[in-house]
């Protein structure tokens, strides 16, 4: 159960630093990208992770040892954004390109590729049931996909600025997607049904809370911001990051958000105080792409400096009490 939230005015919260019995080592770092990692995502069932890079490739990870199972090299352009369907069967990556690809995991078939949408596509997610890709990207429209064809289903124009990051609500009736401007769409429809007033300039992730009546926002004045999803009102303000937050999202039980900023650091909120709970230091480059594990135990990290690093939501360790596995892949 989600815990209640702070009055329904906007709280500007300071994310103050604790202790170093606060911070977290990482369990495992990752080596094995030649550029920088800009995006990720878990299995369905948290044993697999995909990563998506500037060196042009989407490599699978298995979570439990870091190993590298598989290396995904047809994009020709840096990689924007991967997803795995729900099933985990199947594996999507957006890049600069203008394209989408889908493969099937298991023998590295291309299900389906497209290069429909006139622009860079910078973000792209599978409907909650599979049965759907929605892609968002430089030309400020959102597509709809069918995710066994590559057919377009729907086109919706009206984003203000380039689309950077899109999520559906649990249930598929709804969309998120952020950029210059932030809405929350009917999928059925294309309708816009909420519009959130964001800050001036560009909103660089988005999520939507497991009960869909959150939205989280997070952008380059290093905010992150809760919204209510059906009135678009601001519901909080979360200061602390130091420079851009470039991902955020609700752990599984929407008690919890991660964010990740390019001031190198990932940081753990309570969602219903707004408190930092943890500022996990590591990485040597910005964060470009955080996630929780499905059972929001993990988190897992990519950076500028070319490595992801699996965290334990559950511990707070000092610097001094663990010292990091590392898991390089040539």
């Amino acid at each position: 159960m989600n815990r209640p939230l702070l009055p329904l005015v906007a709280a500007a919260l300071v994310c103050l630093a604790r202790p170093a019995s606060a911070k977290l080592m990482p369990a495992t770092i990752w080596h094995g990208h030649t550029d920088d990692v800009v995006c990720l995502a878990f299995s369905p069932d948290g044993t697999k992770a995909l990563s998506g890079s500037r060196d042009q490739t989407v490599r699978l990870w298995d979570v439990a040892t870091g190993d590298l199972l598989s290396t995904f090299t047809d994009h020709t352009s840096p990689i924007a954004a991967v997803a795995f369907s729900p099933d985990g069967k199947i594996a999507l990556s957006a890049s600069d390109q203008l394209s989408l690809r889908s493969w099937d995991i298991s023998t590295g078939k291309e299900v389906f590729s497209t290069s429909g949408q006139a622009a860079f596509v910078y973000t792209a997610q599978f409907s909650p049931d599979g049965t759907k890709v929605i892609s968002g990207g430089s030309d400020g429209t959102l597509r709809l996909w069918d995710a066994a064809s590559g057919k377009e289903l729907a086109y919706w124009p009206g984003h203000t600025d380039f689309v950077q990051t899109v999520a559906f609500s649990q249930d598929g009736n709804k969309a998120l997607a952020g950029g210059g401007n932030c809405e929350i769409r009917d999928v059925a429809s294309g309708k816009v049904l909420t519009s959130l007033a964001t800050p001036p300039g560009l909103i660089y992730d988005v999520d939507l809370s497991p009960d869909g009546k959150l939205a989280l926002t997070g952008g380059w004045d290093g905010s992150l911001r809760l919204w209510d999803a059906a009135t678009g009102i601001e519901k909080a303000v979360w200061k602390g990051h130091r420079a851009a937050v470039a991902w955020c999202s609700f752990s599984p039980d929407g008690t919890l958000v991660i964010s990740g900023s390019y001031d190198n650091t990932v940081r753990l909120w309570n969602v219903g105080t707004g408190e930092c709970l943890q500022v996990w230091t590591g990485h040597t480059g910005r964060v470009n792409a955080v996630a929780f594990s499905p059972d929001g135990l993990r988190a897992l990290s990519g950076s500028d400096d070319r490595t992801l690093r699996l965290w334990d939501v559950t511990r707070g360790l000092a610097d001094d009490q663990v010292k990091p596995q590392e898991k390089t892949v040539r």
